[in-house]
């Protein structure tokens, strides 16, 4: 394997494996807020608790990832460069092993990468679904507000008004 590939490799690894550290730890952080008094709504709790939860799962996805992407390179990457660099491949069992082997892991890792992208659709999904709901409500919130204003302004005019 060429150094090249050890390093962006191994960067890969580390910048994975660091931001999902990072960010797990933020949304730790955030459940233990959570439990105790934090002067939100209910349905705001319940929608950050759930987006915390989506976020630790996609982090968890990212641990996975970078470890199965850490085992390709290390373990499965200099074999292939050696089977690839004898020519055509021999059909061998050993041979055969190896190829399915090494699809299945690299189909494993398309995978994860899906359900990382998956996740982060369906939290900004929600994220949306949430805001718009709280938009509604301080819109009806204001119209209420604009209707008693109107009925006060409207039986202060009428009582005081000229006869």
């Amino acid at each position: 394997m060429q150094w090249n590939q050890i390093v962006s490799g191994g960067l890969l690894v580390g910048a994975l494996t660091a931001l999902a550290g990072i960010f797990a730890w933020r949304q730790v952080l955030l459940l233990r807020r959570l439990r105790g008094p934090h002067g939100l709504s209910d349905e705001e709790t319940r929608w950050r608790r759930g987006q915390a939860w989506r976020r630790l799962i996609g982090c968890g996805l990212m641990l996975g990832l970078a470890a199965l992407l850490a085992a390709a390179l290390l373990y499965l990457e200099n074999p292939a460069l050696h089977i690839t660099a004898q020519g055509p491949p021999a059909d061998t069992p050993d041979n055969r092993q190896f190829l399915r082997v090494y699809l299945v892991i690299w189909i494993v890792i398309l995978l994860l990468v899906l359900a990382v992208v998956l996740l982060a659709a369906v939290d900004i999904w929600s994220t949306r679904r949430f805001s718009l709901r709280q938009q509604r409500k301080i819109l009806d919130d204001r119209r209420a507000m604009l209707e008693r204003e109107v009925a006060r302004y409207r039986q202060e005019r009428n009582g005081n008004g000229p006869s």
